[in-house]
């Protein structure tokens, strides 16, 4: 079995959107809206792994608040100080690191603008 894609439940999704084109630097593979209310777009990386955001008009928004700690994704990056530069040129707040483990490996965390916990990580082998 192997993982087709992850799904972020957004608030805002054009905002969303531009934060994963333009920051985290996924393209955009398809866009569909499966009943009134729910938007959803799939984005996928170089290599062709596939994330999903969905903006659901027709929930109510009281789980907002804990949808950080549902989940969190891990984005590989070239060069981990290049990337800590075009965070700060795009004011995109650093939450903790950067951390550097045995093996090489050094990572951030950073939120997109949904709250979503997201990890930048250079080094890191599958």
């Amino acid at each position: 079995m192997k993982i087709a894609f992850t799904t972020i439940t957004v608030d805002k999704l054009e905002r969303s959107l531009e934060f994963y084109k333009n920051i985290i630097g996924l393209s955009e593979i398809r866009r569909i809206n499966p009943q009134e209310g729910i938007q959803c777009v799939f984005l996928n990386d170089e290599e062709g792994s596939v994330i999903e955001l969905i903006e659901d008009k027709t929930i109510s928004n009281a789980n907002v608040e804990n949808r950080e700690h549902r989940v969190s994704i891990g984005f590989n990056v070239d060069n981990l100080d290049d990337t800590i530069k075009v965070l700060k040129d795009n004011s995109i707040e650093i939450i903790s690191g950067p951390i550097e483990v045995p093996g090489g490996v050094k990572f951030i965390f950073i939120k997109d603008p949904n709250g979503v916990s997201i990890e930048l990580i250079q080094g890191f082998k599958k």
